[in-house]
């Protein structure tokens, strides 16, 4: 069977560090790494670039099967003047670029700061796909970016699936209590994202939560991880919550 053609953009980040190793050891994917820092050790195509850069990302979109944006701008400078690019901006644009080249499906990094007011709450609610609840511009911008794939999947046909990524961090057990809730370990990471790569199924706009199994016995996570297992098939493979006793005082 013919290899994937994956364009993973972050590929140096926290993330995408723990999922091109994995691949490559596979030999998984024909990937192609992006970052705008270097990404070091990596036997797959490597282009270091400013995802900005209109040229830049259209020549590496080019020929690709699925785009995996990890990438993001930092949020401080959101409202200034000359503030540059902010983060929407930049995945709108490497959306559109990535729709022109017919890349058939986009994989978005999105957060559960979308939905992070309602961790507000004591107990905090449960936070599910149809809402919409950010504690910030950083979560409000991920917000927007779930709607830009929803409009590329009912105008342009695109396959979208996006991931609220709860804690990630490289590590597969949690510092806090509420880490039980949240934390992705890096295997699960890695499975979660080569689901979305491989899905092929009837849903063409997914919306999850990621994080690693948040329930144990009468404890349950504030992430609804519900999506992630009945469409994409997930199965994590470390629980959190087995770790509260550690936390409970």
């Amino acid at each position: 069977m013919k290899r994937k053609k994956v364009l993973l953009a972050g590929a140096s980040g926290r993330i995408g560090a723990a999922l091109w190793p994995a691949w490559e050891a596979e030999n998984r994917y024909d990937l192609t790494l992006v970052d705008i820092n270097k990404v070091e050790g990596a036997s797959s195509r490597v282009e270091v670039g400013d995802l900005r850069d209109h040229g830049f990302a259209s020549r590496v979109c080019a020929g690709q099967d699925v785009l995996i944006s990890l990438a993001f701008i930092r949020d401080a400078h959101v409202g200034e003047p000359d503030g540059g690019m902010t983060d929407i901006g930049m995945q709108m644009q490497l959306f559109e670029i990535a729709h022109r080249a017919d890349v058939g499906k986009i994989i978005y990094a999105s957060s559960n700061h979308a939905s992070g007011w309602n961790e507000q709450t004591d107990p905090p609610t449960l936070s599910t796909v149809d809402q919409i609840n950010p504690d910030g511009w950083y979560g409000a911008m991920k917000c927007m970016a779930e709607a830009a794939g929803k409009y590329l999947v009912n105008v342009c046909g695109r396959r979208f699936i996006a991931f609220r990524i709860g804690t990630f961090h490289g590590t597969s057990e949690p510092e806090s209590l509420r880490r039980c809730s949240t934390l992705l370990a890096p295997v699960d990471a890695v499975q979660l994202f080569s689901l979305a790569i491989d899905y092929e199924g009837p849903d063409k706009f997914v919306l999850a939560y990621a994080a690693s199994e948040n329930v144990f016995g009468e404890h349950t996570g504030f992430l609804d991880l519900t999506q992630a297992k009945e469409i994409l098939g997930y199965k994590p493979e470390v629980n959190m919550m087995s770790f509260r006793s550690k936390f409970d005082s």
